[in-house]
């Protein structure tokens, strides 16, 4: 049991032992006051929830290195953390006590963040501090996290760049705008929904032109040191089969040949037979190919040896130059666009494709590799260019068109043969108890058998009661 014993110089102090069995005190200056700390560092103590208050004095750069020495993770996640860590958490938080981290500093240091970095980027700092404070209430240094709550501001003028295309652009304008030497793993991602490091690490022993499937278990990484590969993709899911269509399946056996291949070859090497560098991909044969293709400025000749070269700047506004070749203007433009179609867009695309013919959502999760059907739904489906033809297409069948009724029918009148709007037509109404079977007449629905035109629950009627009562009478 604790105890508070009053000091010389007119404080109060309160004594307690830790879970530890150390001793610790803490000055106040009424005596009520230590014994009401006292009273919840006890409770804390039985609820095995006790925080030392001495442990929130480390600073945060002294309890990061901790943190780092007990984490296991991939390479190349350990990079990403380090750089996010050398970029914006250690210069903010280095030399604050753990204690001093509270909400409102968390915040205006998001907000601050959000004002140069993407809501993704800002949201991925966010949450490696987050990261790091839970790890500090489960060591016992803290007891709240500062970052629950803290709100990420929105970009919305960053929200509405287009992250897919159709199948007719892709086919029609994109894939011919591709080197021929490089359309294979453009057709891996439109074709297949793999992911770049799927596409790098893919061998020929993971291909099976004759079946159509492509199996993915192996991906490349690039950290620092350099591109391995790795034995087994982003997640468990990640290990699947994937239907490859045709035009894969052309192109994968133009890349072949006549010979076959070592099964442990990659399907889409380098020079030197290993994995192709993402950065270089994107400098030499992406940007270009979306330039070349319209998807990306443009390039149009002007007169002989005078090439026009038209790109988006940072701010959407189009700038023009003139160049003596045609390669030295798409070269330039690749270089100096902003934005563009991203060679993951294509997975996207290909996962909004699947989803908009009306593939189950189970299946599309299955075939890309995600763990959860809410990721397939809520980041890779989006809504596509010709939603508007769709809408009105689930409307076209003629039995869904409403006719309005000629007029009236009077008692006793029965209606002719051959008025436009009548049908023969039974459907039932309702599907449980109470449902009734009802004619389609004059653009009415009438009832042929049931409870009076309703439903038990009477919460659906058709037609006049009165009218087919003088009907029956007559």
């Amino acid at each position: 049991m604790g105890f508070v014993i009053k000091t010389p110089a007119g404080t109060y102090r309160a004594n307690w032992r830790d879970s530890a069995n150390r001793q610790k005190a803490k000055t106040f200056r009424t005596k009520k006051a230590a014994n009401a700390y006292l009273a919840e560092v006890e409770g804390s103590l039985n609820k095995g929830t006790y925080v030392d208050p001495h442990a929130s004095k480390m600073r945060f750069d002294e309890f990061v290195v901790r943190w780092l020495a007990g984490r296991s993770v991939e390479a190349r996640t350990s990079e990403r953390t380090e750089s996010m860590l050398r970029a914006h958490l250690l210069p903010q938080w280095a030399e604050w006590p753990l204690g001093r981290i509270d909400y409102l500093a968390v915040q205006e240091w998001v907000t601050n963040l959000g004002r140069t970095l993407a809501p993704s980027t800002t949201a991925k700092h966010l949450g490696l501090l987050s990261m790091i404070m839970h790890t500090a209430i489960r060591a016992r240094v803290l007891a709240v996290n500062p970052c629950e709550g803290v709100r990420v501001p929105r970009n919305r003028a960053g929200e509405a760049r287009a992250t897919t295309i159709s199948r007719e652009t892709f086919v029609g304008r994109l894939l011919p705008a591709v080197p021929a030497e490089h359309r294979g793993i453009v057709c891996a991602a439109a074709g297949a929904g793999l992911r770049w490091g799927e596409c790098a690490g893919l061998p020929w022993e993971a291909v099976d032109l004759y079946r159509g499937l492509l199996y993915v278990a192996q991906v490349a990484v690039e950290t620092h040191g350099g591109i391995v590969l790795r034995s087994y993709p982003k997640s468990r899911a990640g290990v699947r089969a994937v239907p490859m269509p045709p035009f894969l399946v052309d192109e994968l056996r133009q890349r072949r040949g006549p010979a076959s291949p070592d099964g442990r070859a990659l399907v889409f090497a380098d020079r030197d037979g290993g994995p192709p560098r993402r950065s270089n991909f994107r400098r030499r044969v992406w940007l270009p190919s979306l330039v070349r293709a319209g998807l990306l400025g443009r390039v149009t000749e002007r007169a002989p040896g005078r090439w026009l070269a038209v790109w988006p700047d940072r701010h959407g506004r189009e700038q023009r130059a003139e160049f003596a070749t045609e390669a030295a203007a798409v070269a330039h433009a690749a270089a100096s666009a902003f934005g563009g179609l991203r060679f993951h867009d294509l997975r996207h695309s290909y996962i909004t494709w699947l989803v908009t013919d009306g593939v189950p959502i189970n299946v599309v999760r299955r075939v890309v590799g995600h763990e959860k059907a809410s990721t397939t739904l809520d980041r890779y489906t989006h809504t596509p260019e010709d939603y508007a033809d769709r809408v009105r297409l689930t409307f076209t069948d003629d039995s869904l068109t409403f006719r309005p009724s000629p007029g009236p029918t009077a008692p006793g009148e029965a209606p002719s043969p051959g008025r436009e709007g009548d049908r023969k037509e039974t459907t039932p109404v309702g599907g449980r108890r109470g449902s009734s079977t009802v004619r389609l007449r004059g653009g009415r629905a009438e009832p042929l058998s049931g409870h009076g035109g309703c439903n038990r629950r009477g919460s659906v009627c058709f037609g006049d009661v009165r009218t087919r009562r003088a009907n029956k009478s007559a």
